[in-house]
């Protein structure tokens, strides 16, 4: 049985998001689109198939099809966690795994397009399975009352680490040329696989810290991992309001994740930013979003989950509109944009998380959550693509982000038809 609101477990399991997202700030956020489009796919574009594709196109494909994978075998990988009673030992495999390939991204050099997105498949592919698991054990240690502070925390936590990561790899990119005397493109590896070791580092000081009993469940194998996942998605048609959280989850998501996945390759190739300037703008959304989350986690005890992620969801479709129409080579605009969207997204991130894991069955935390976060990863599989569609046959990417922002409004109404107070008990869910 595990001790519920145990501080020193509690302060582990958020520090997991300190090492984590220094892999999805600095790597994945700001340093690494920008060096894949300026340095890794050549002037010229990359030639697949007879057709050239530039490289934000490139980076919107390989995000939308990699994460198409996660979600075909993560639901799977939960539910073999859950009935072996080893979701700790695979959260440990994929964080420690995937820190180790972010490492890696050093050797990528100019031209090295299919050696790089090998291994972001591989560092992304221990980021998604990490998190399975590591959102699963959130209902493990707290309580009704006190899930939504705890899950703000998580992510108020992972700002500041991955914000301290960033300015440290700031420092590194703007400084390393003249006091080190290496070119920008070497400043970028090393501060690219600076934030693997990070993961690395602060993932061992968390697994130190967590105290989480487990329990097996169930004869552990594949033929039941796959029928216990169809048997689940069964059951959840019968709690119409899981299922319409679910559904709208996947379009509002959609639009968040997009934001965030291409806007490092949007400022770049769109609006002409450099590097530096990237970095300003990441430093500013992920300082910033520590206070959104820490702020929503506050607001949905005082005017209810539904409306934080009302109001949430209403500033990021404000925010993807207005970068329609913001002119090129101007810093000032894009960092605005920054604070509404860091403002938006920590709410959004927090809030939505915590309603999900206090809907769920005791016993089936592990399978749900992988679940939920593979939805999130199929979720942001459409925007990443649509962006790359619409850029490669139009030859205008701003002309995607009005398809973009309208998965906000239909996550908006969808999320009208939920009940956020209701939960499904384990004798509901045995008896379904």
């Amino acid at each position: 049985m595990n001790e519920k609101n145990n501080k020193r477990t509690i302060f582990g399991w958020s520090m997991y998001d300190w090492a984590k997202s220094a892999y999805e700030t600095t790597i994945l956020g700001a340093v690494l689109p920008v060096y894949f489009v300026s340095v890794i796919v050549p002037e010229e574009g990359f030639e697949f198939r007879g057709n050239v594709y530039t490289g934000a196109e490139v980076w919107g494909f390989a995000i939308g099809s990699a994460l198409f994978i996660f979600f075909l075998i993560m639901p799977t990988i939960g539910a073999i966690a859950d009935m072996s009673g080893n979701r700790m030992r695979f959260f440990k495999v994929f964080a420690f795994g995937g820190a180790i390939f972010a490492s890696t991204f050093y050797f990528a050099n100019s031209g090295d397009v299919l050696f790089t997105l090998g291994i972001y498949f591989l560092a992304q592919l221990g980021a998604t399975g990490s998190n399975v698991f590591y959102d699963s054990v959130l209902k493990d240690i707290t309580t009704d009352d006190t899930i939504d502070s705890v899950s703000a925390r998580g992510y108020a936590l992972g700002y500041l680490g991955g914000g301290t990561d960033l300015i440290l790899s700031f420092v590194i990119i703007l400084l390393g040329p003249d006091m080190l005397g290496i070119d920008t493109g070497l400043a970028s590896k090393i501060a690219i696989s600076k934030s693997g070791l990070w993961w690395l580092i602060f993932s061992v000081f968390s697994f130190s810290r967590m105290n989480i009993v487990e329990t097996k469940s169930g004869k552990v194998s594949i033929a039941n991992a796959y029928s216990r996942n169809f048997t689940t998605l069964k059951k959840i048609r019968k709690f119409p309001f899981l299922l319409y959280f679910l559904i709208s989850y996947i379009f509002f998501w959609d639009g968040l994740q997009t934001l965030i996945n291409m806007s490092a390759a949007f400022f770049t190739e769109v609006l002409l930013l450099d590097q530096t300037q990237v970095l300003i703008v990441f430093l500013v959304v992920q300082f910033v979003a520590y206070f959104g989350a820490k702020l929503a986690g506050n607001l949905a005890t005082k005017i209810g989950q539904k409306n934080v992620l009302y109001y949430t969801m209403f500033l990021l479709f404000l925010v993807g509109n207005a970068a329609y129409f913001v002119p090129e080579k101007q810093l000032i605009p894009v960092i605005v944009m920054g604070i509404v969207t860091a403002m938006g997204m920590g709410g959004l991130q927090s809030v939505s998380r915590s309603v999900y894991a206090a809907m769920l069955p005791k016993g089936a935390e592990g399978e749900f959550m992988g679940f939920f976060s593979v939805l999130s990863r199929f979720s942001a599989i459409w925007g990443p693509l649509i962006y790359a569609y619409v850029s490669a046959s139009t030859g205008n990417p701003r002309l995607s982000l009005p398809v973009i922002t309208s998965f906000f409004l239909i996550g908006y109404l969808l999320l009208r038809n939920v009940d956020m107070d209701k939960r499904i008990s384990e004798e509901e869910w045995n008896a379904s």
